[in-house]
């Protein structure tokens, strides 16, 4: 597959280039021997099309054989090229200044650094303040035209790795490698205590108490819910603590944790101590930060994101390697 893109003056989508070109994003693929018998069967089965979005592309997008408009039940044969022009989108969100920390970004994708106390989209308590209004006016501001798709989302006070898809495609490529288990999202976490093992697996079904709740809680007829940890270092009374997903629970981390006995510095939900005002490490949020992501995208394999701590948790760290 080769990845590049078609001048557009009038057009509206995507990354503007060096010198104010806008530039519209195009898919190219090279047929070769092993192919499949149609053009629809070749962008589902080798290239993680699905059919909707194929039928999308079709009737706002274009799909096109050797430079030819063509019928997604055309057969194709090796030494065909397939081009995908990916639809035009309008920025779906309310753009207001508000600063992000990018940490990468191409025509497919954007990931960004999150700090806390920042909401991850509107919502009825929060409508103009939130990630998505501040990646608006940033993409606006420079010349990006594309709905806003978040591949995860945070807690309004968990810090770290946010990505965020560029196109449909993208989006859907994407989730499809987290249900098969081939995306990492990586977290670190302040605990109080030490954890009984170095490393283990917390294996504990999470639900809702009652309808509306806010808190999760371990449960019997909870979801299924599996973590995996690892303890990086060890304080007086406190660890760091690194975390992986297996399935991606609302509060995952938080619930897990505290069920093991070790809940999360400053957690304002599930750290009694934190609100009860005894919790001595002065954090005004949750000690969670999103630490890495590694994934694949349509054009690039394998990527590896990372984001560095926040004043607050260095911060913290400080506090508590000085307290050793």
């Amino acid at each position: 597959m080769i990845f590049n893109y078609i001048d557009q003056k009038t057009a509206k989508n995507s990354f503007k280039k060096p010198g104010g070109r806008i530039i519209s994003l195009v898919y190219t693929y090279h047929i070769s021997e092993n192919h499949e018998k149609l053009v629809r069967e070749e962008l589902v089965n080798r290239y993680s099309y699905s059919s909707r979005l194929i039928r999308e592309i079709k009737r706002i997008g274009k799909i096109s054989l050797n430079q030819k408009e063509c019928f997604l039940g055309q057969t194709i044969k090796s030494g065909d090229v397939i081009e995908i022009r990916m639809p035009q989108e309008d920025i779906d969100g309310e753009p207001v200044l508000g600063k992000i920390n990018v940490v990468y970004e191409d025509d497919e994708l954007l990931v960004i650094n999150k700090p806390p106390f920042c909401v991850t989209h509107p919502t009825k308590s929060h409508q103009l303040d939130t990630l998505a209004n501040y990646i608006s006016y940033y993409w606006k501001n420079n010349g990006v035209s594309a709905k806003i798709r978040f591949i995860n989302r945070l807690d309004r006070d968990t810090t770290g790795i946010v990505a965020i898809a560029k196109n449909k495609y993208v989006h859907h490529y994407v989730q499809k490698e987290m249900n098969l288990g081939q995306v990492r999202k990586v977290y670190h976490a302040f605990v109080h205590g030490k954890l009984p093992h170095k490393e283990g697996i917390i294996d504990a079904p999470i639900g809702q108490p009652y309808e509306d709740c806010i808190h999760r809680v371990v449960m019997d007829e909870g979801k299924p819910s599996v973590t995996h940890y690892k303890v990086l270092e060890e304080y007086q009374n406190a660890s760091l603590v690194e975390l992986v997903l297996e399935t991606g629970r609302t509060h995952q981390i938080r619930v897990h944790l505290k069920h093991l006995g070790n809940p999360i510095i400053g957690d304002p939900l599930y750290n009694k101590a934190n609100s009860d005002k005894t919790d001595c490490y002065e954090m005004a949020h949750q000690a969670l930060h999103a630490r890495s992501l590694e994934l694949s995208l349509p054009s690039k394999k394998q990527l590896n994101f990372m984001a560095e701590y926040g004043k607050e948790l260095t911060d913290l760290k400080k506090r508590l390697i000085d307290n050793k």
